[in-house]
């Protein structure tokens, strides 16, 4: 029997339609189920008609998919992702734990950073960021941790800022070899460009030589973090620091949660063992300013918290954590003096500075030796949760 074009579309019609409604997707399931179902709903209405050819290309798609699938799991398992692993667990690092949560608990962003931003970043900070990226992996391969296992937490993408070239180039090669490279920007900028002496940002009005945009200009992100960034910037911006977070806000979505990380001051002198510790502060300071370099400025947890309102921003919380040092942890500090001896002025002062660094070093190892862990306490890092109010333009 001769069945006419017009009453096949009525068919195919009418079946597609019983097939739509046989599969039709609660609203609530996700994306990808729905996507599931409508590829159901193509198989059968083309099985109904006999066409075998279809149904190898279902196999061919399911074999390609399979293949991506193994290629993805064999690249990996090329990774070294030992540097990370640490972050998988909760008392892998203390400050970004602490971050975690703090995000977890969020309403407005339920568990995930989103579009984030890590304004100042460094090795530390981008091995934190790609332990987010391969979260799934990294609990899967820890599952024994337990309830002290991280949160399963998220993020969709990273752009990462430094002021200096050799740290850019640092960080994307580091970014490469985590297998996060493709899922980010590792940008070189400074963050006091456009910014006016009343503290205004100056977008649109770009005062760089070539015309160009500012940095970032344009662009918004779910959450920032301020990785001990407001320390650093005396090193490449003198006297900016006062208005980094006016240059940061319009970068922070409505809703999106600003992370500041610093150091509390070393004071210069304790009456306590810790003082060996601010005694070593002064000479490596002195060391890099001999050297005709600048040293980096910390800033205590109340002066960030006060910028972070003058900026508009809500503080939410801070938490504190004393910093426990050993001698290793000082000799390092110590060691920064070293290294900046070779650019003194003269080699008589350079030998001087040797001595006394060498009697810092045998004093700190006579000062931990009594000491029941081998440690002494002195200041604190910080983590400020600062938040832009949903209604703010």
């Amino acid at each position: 029997m001769t069945i006419s074009r017009s009453y096949q579309s009525i068919v195919l019609l009418f079946v597609s339609r019983l097939s739509a409604a046989a599969f039709t997707p609660s609203l609530a399931l996700s994306t990808s189920v729905t996507h599931h179902c409508n590829s159901i709903r193509s198989s059968s209405q083309l099985r109904l008609f006999g066409s075998s050819r279809f149904r190898k290309k279902d196999k061919q798609l399911d074999h390609q998919m399979e293949s991506a699938a193994d290629v993805a799991t064999q690249k990996m398992a090329q990774l070294d992702l030992s540097l990370i692993k640490k972050f998988a667990h909760k008392n892998g690092d203390a400050l970004f734990g602490y971050i975690e949560e703090c995000q977890v608990d969020d309403p407005n962003n339920k568990g995930s950073f989103g579009r984030f931003l890590d304004a100042g970043t460094g090795s530390h900070s981008l091995r934190w960021m790609a332990s987010i990226l391969h979260r799934d992996h990294l609990l899967a391969n820890t599952s024994n941790n337990g309830a002290l296992s991280s949160p399963n937490i998220s993020m969709d993408s990273f752009t990462a800022i430094t002021a200096d070239e050799n740290m850019r180039r640092r960080v994307f090669n580091e970014a490469k070899e985590l297998g996060i490279a493709d899922k980010g920007d590792v940008i070189i900028g400074n963050w006091n460009e456009g910014v006016g002496k009343d503290g205004t940002v100056e977008f649109g009005a770009s005062d760089t030589s070539d015309g160009s945009k500012l940095l970032l200009e344009g662009q918004q992100f779910d959450t920032i973090l301020a990785d001990y960034l407001v320390g650093a910037i005396d090193g490449f911006s003198p006297y900016f620091q006062d208005l980094i977070f006016n240059r940061l806000v319009p970068h922070l979505a409505p809703g999106g949660r600003l992370y500041v990380i610093g150091l509390q001051p070393i004071p210069d002198s304790v009456n306590s063992p810790a003082n060996i510790m601010c005694k070593i502060r002064r000479v490596r300071d002195a060391c890099i300013l001999l050297a005709n370099h600048r040293c980096y400025r910390e800033y205590p947890l109340d002066w960030i918290e006060r910028h972070l309102r003058k900026s508009g921003l809500n503080v939410v919380q801070s938490r504190t954590y004393p910093i426990r040092y050993d001698h290793a942890t000082m000799v390092r500090q110590i060691n920064v003096g070293r290294s900046k001896l070779k650019l003194f002025p003269t080699k008589g002062m350079a030998a001087e500075m040797v001595k006394v660094l060498d009697d810092l070093e045998k004093e700190s190892l006579e000062v931990t030796r009594k000491q029941a862990d081998g440690r002494i306490t002195l200041g604190y890092d910080y983590v400020v949760v600062a938040e832009r109010p949903v209604d703010s333009d």
